[in-house]
């Protein structure tokens, strides 16, 4: 039987490729080969954002190498920093994004979880992306850690504006709210946890047709590989937990997060 097509919405190849994080050995990290053991489980394609402007040209070259791999610029919000010497920071991510494999801004957004002392550059940063994917209509991916109420205040201001919750962290409540305003939800390997009852109710309850499916990696392994580096193809088991939450089959939520992602992305 056929393997069924699922796609990696989140996954950040260039991490892999300079083995940070991913401390697997040469082989292991090379992304022909990291693509290949996606091939094999499913994965169509993959989304690989950036966080900086530094590393803009490495993924622009890596989705202008590899056919199924395309690309997503922005700032995360724990890297603003990086910009605050240049003034024509978002200029330059406006230019990329009339490349044919730039799908996306991102990942952008708010982190409380690790920086509290730039909110405001964060938020700065944040609104001008969130504008850029209006007036491009592009989608915008939203990195949202322990900042759930600003974020949805921020989206709220820029009306028009769609996009996904990365690496979704809310509960159902907050996925309704958000599905409310053109972002789908976007499950990564930490649905696979045991304890990770918000999301497995989250999961639940999100209409098939928001939801989506990512790695994350070289983050986030999903079980059984729960604390190891996380690649592309680990996708599935994310894909596997969503069907078993739902109670329905795999083949149905692989067929309906590619559709989802080929929607968001305008690669229908």
């Amino acid at each position: 039987m056929a393997v069924s097509t699922i796609i990696d919405t989140h996954c950040h190849l260039d991490y892999i490729q300079r083995q940070e994080d991913h401390p697997e050995g040469a082989a292991g990290t090379d992304p022909a080969q990291v693509l290949e053991r996606a091939k094999a489980a499913g994965v169509e394609f993959l989304v690989n954002p950036s966080v900086t402007p530094a590393r803009f040209a490495e993924i622009i070259a890596l989705a202008e190498r590899f056919e199924n791999v395309y690309a997503a610029v922005a700032v995360h919000p724990t890297d603003v920093t990086d910009i605050l010497d240049n003034e024509r920071w978002l200029d330059e991510i406006e230019a990329l994004l009339s490349h044919p494999k730039v799908v996306a801004i991102g990942e952008t957004g708010l982190d409380y979880y690790w920086d509290t002392t730039h909110a405001d550059l964060q938020k700065r940063c944040f609104k001008g992306l969130l504008e850029l994917g209006r007036k491009h209509n592009l989608p915008v991916i939203v990195h949202d850690r322990d900042a759930h109420e600003d974020v949805a205040q921020m989206i709220d201001e820029v009306p028009g504006v769609r996009g996904i919750m990365h690496c979704f962290s809310g509960d159902a409540a907050f996925a309704r709210r958000m599905i409310e305003k053109n972002f789908y939800i976007s499950f990564a390997g930490n649905v696979t946890f045991k304890k990770a009852e918000n999301l497995h109710e989250a999961a639940r309850e999100t209409p098939l047709e928001w939801i989506l499916a990512e790695t994350d990696s070289p983050f986030l392994s999903p079980l059984p590989f729960r604390g190891k580096p996380n690649e592309p193809a680990r996708v599935k088991h994310v894909v596997e937990k969503i069907a078993e939450l739902k109670g329905i089959s795999y083949q149905e939520v692989a067929e309906a997060t590619t559709r989802n992602a080929r929607n968001v992305f305008n690669l229908l």
